[in-house]
């Protein structure tokens, strides 16, 4: 058995290989190299045979010379099931001990297996977590496998997406945060660590752009200098490559967004075997592999200059998705790479609660260009000053007024995007019925505005954000909404399509609503301000408005021109409070301050309308609603809207408006019922 290289010197740099007598060949020309990371295939732990004829192509390719070599397990098995470290059926014991077998044949002092139980996204969402007993049960049977036969079992760290080279899209609810392999080498002493770079990076921009998905509230504690501070001393192995995105995983060195000279330095100190784990077009070929070979060498040889990165104001810890009891949705991954990847975006309202979460979640995909605008100088300031150096390059800030037709002409026509989401919007019912000619002003006029000048510049896709509160119209603020989503589908029309408006509901934690409020109350421990205790309301968190806006892109694709929520919680306002008490370390019932009903405001919402219907869910946490959305309303204010008329004068003319029947909703004059909360 190869012993551990001392690192009183410095460790072995390792090229990959699968047991192949071709690539195992490629591997070796153009040397010297220190060594192979051996990777087996499922056809490799098909059969005995098939296990020995790689480990005797192992043997004869490096017959002779002294190399280091170190072994990995396959991601899935001959049957085509995942390596699922929950699942140690009979396949999955003789996988291990051939895997073992061939490590220990070949001379390998390691074996590497990935810590990760692979779902499909609809399992992922619906799922329970990992059984930890089975999980425990596999690396125990594992662990003891490789002692047996001297070999140190070690679990590798994955991303947050695993396309495992089918092409399909897959989840694991363990392995990619560091402290998952803690865990569990505190349950199993014996397991050492694999650290692959390349699904750090990628964990971590995933956690930056969607945190709620794996549980999260933040990329705090993610980057890649604290995956080797905390795993580094019981680490034998690094896989490195750069990473890009979501999904640019296993990149060739230094063509990611990775400080890999850094990490290889930092990796140095403390990993016996670092791997060029690349990626190649051709895995017969190695040019990338050895490209990134020489340059972990040249990293090694030079002097330290490891920055830590700067720490920012922590964000807050609280996991609204516990108050649902569910998972987000899952994102539809690949087509939002395609739809966002390298292209421009507006986000209007950029910079409130729901307009950040957004901007952070379409910075995964590595946009060209993000335009956040908003009115509110502080709010872009403190959205400004929260991210770090690497989104701000895709990002511009714009102080500007949805109110300002001639401003959005120029700002969209600078911008030039691809998609606007439309989120600028006064929300509060009670003031609306206060304020009429704010709110006019703002969810109408400045609508309007951005429409029109995103038909001007030929924007390929707008969605805007309507509310459930829209489907009956009951109040003023209703009223707005549901002109808005009259606006989009006459903006549809006028442009040829993918307009679409998409009905909010109530967002968990959201700044200014019930939620936010209940939770500094409960934190305070002062009684919480309830309205009515029986009122019924939809809910979802931010991750889902998020995925609801960016789905909604895609949905506006196919010609849908409004949507909403497929399966938002109903809570009573009473329930909310309780929840919220209770996940504040709040014991027995809270104390309540119950002030009644505001104007404008409902004891229930409804999400669908009378002659309307919520279609099927095309993609998690979506679904199209199906019903003529009357533009006559809108046709009207176009004729009459004076060209150059000051703002008193359009607005007078958008107040006619919200008065003529075309803006009730489908159904509301015929005395039909709706279905409530």
């Amino acid at each position: 058995m190869t012993d551990l290289p001392d690192l009183c010197g410095r460790p072995l740099v390792l090229l990959k290989a699968a047991p192949e007598p071709d690539q195992i060949a490629d591997r070796l020309t153009g040397g010297p190299w220190s060594g192979l990371e051996l990777c087996l295939s499922p056809a490799h732990v098909a059969e005995d045979s098939a296990l020995d004829r790689a480990a005797d192509a192992a043997r004869r390719g490096l017959d002779g010379l002294e190399l280091a070599v170190t072994a990995e397990a396959p991601v899935s098995w001959p049957s085509g099931a995942f390596v699922r470290v929950d699942r140690l059926d009979d396949e999955a014991r003789r996988g291990i001990e051939r895997s073992v077998r061939f490590a220990a044949a070949v001379g390998s002092p390691v074996l590497t297996i990935h810590l990760f139980t692979p779902l499909a996204a609809d399992d992922f969402r619906s799922g329970e977590p990992a059984d930890e007993a089975e999980v425990e049960r596999f690396l125990r049977f594992y662990s003891d496998a490789c002692l047996a036969a001297g070999v140190t079992p070690l679990i590798e760290n994955v991303p947050p997406v695993l396309r495992m080279r089918t092409g399909g899209v897959y989840l694991s609810p363990i392995g990619g945060h560091w402290r998952d392999l803690l865990a569990w080498r505190k349950r199993v002493p014996e397991l050492g660590f694999t650290i692959d770079t390349s699904h750090a990076g990628l964990f971590r921009t995933f956690v930056a752009a969607y945190p709620s998905l794996h549980e999260l509230a933040s990329d705090d504690e993610l980057d890649l200098t604290r995956y080797v501070d905390e795993l580094g001393p019981e680490c034998h192995v690094a896989h490195v490559s750069d990473a890009h995105g979501l999904l640019g995983e296993g990149l060739p060195y230094g063509d990611g967004e990775l400080q890999l000279d850094d990490a290889v330095r930092q990796l140095g100190r403390l990993v016996p075997y670092l791997v060029a784990e690349i990626n190649e077009p051709d895995p017969a070929r190695s040019q990338l592999m050895k490209a990134g070979y020489r340059a972990m060498e040249r990293a090694l040889q030079s002097p330290e200059t490891t920055r830590r990165q700067a720490r920012r104001i922590p964000a807050d810890q609280f996991a609204w998705h516990t108050v649902l009891e569910r998972r987000d949705p899952v994102p539809s991954l690949l087509e939002l790479q395609e739809q966002f990847g390298g292209r421009r975006a507006l986000v209007t309202g950029g910079g409130g609660s729901i307009g950040r979460a957004l901007t952070s979640f379409l910075v995964g995909f590595r946009p060209e260009r993000i335009t956040v605008l908003d009115a509110h100088e502080a709010s872009l300031i403190a959205d400004r000053r929260a991210r770090d150096a690497l989104a701000l390059e895709r990002i511009a800030h714009v102080l500007c007024d949805v109110r300002d037709s001639g401003r959005m002409e120029r700002e969209i026509a600078n911008a030039r995007p691809d998609v606007v989401f439309h989120l600028a919007a006064y929300k509060h019912v009670d003031w609306a019925e206060s304020f009429p000619d704010e709110f006019v002003d703002t969810n109408l006029r400045g609508s309007w505005n951005v429409l029109r000048a995103a038909e001007a510049v030929g924007v390929e896709t707008v969605v805007v954000a309507s509310t459930d509160k829209a489907a009956l119209a009951a109040s003023f603020y209703g009223k707005t909404k549901r002109f808005m989503e009259q606006l989009s589908a006459y903006a549809a029309r006028r442009a040829g399509g993918r307009r679409i408006a998409v009905r909010f509901v109530n967002v968990l934690g959201s700044a200014g609503s019930v939620s936010e409020l209940f939770l500094r109350q409960a934190r305070a421990g002062v009684p919480l301000t309830v309205t009515d205790t029986g009122m019924l309301r939809y809910w979802v968190t931010t991750g889902h408005a998020v995925t609801l806006a960016a789905h909604g892109a895609l949905l506006a694709a196919e010609g849908p021109v409004l949507a909403t929520a497929s399966d938002p919680l109903v809570l009573t306002v009473g329930e909310l409070a309780k929840r919220l008490w209770s996940r504040t370390g709040g014991e027995g019932e809270p104390e309540l301050d119950v002030v009644g009903i505001r104007p404008g405001e409902t004891l229930s919402e409804v999400l669908i309308a009378p002659g309307e219907t919520l279609g099927e869910e095309r993609r998690q946490g979506i679904a199209p609603i199906h019903g003529h959305v009357p533009t006559a309303a809108p046709a009207w204010v176009a004729e009459r809207l004076p060209s150059r008329g000051s703002p008193e004068e359009q607005r007078t003319v958008w107040l006619e408006a919200m008065r003529r029947p075309g803006l009730l909703s489908p159904g509301a004059a015929s005395g039909e019922r709706p279905q409530t909360a």
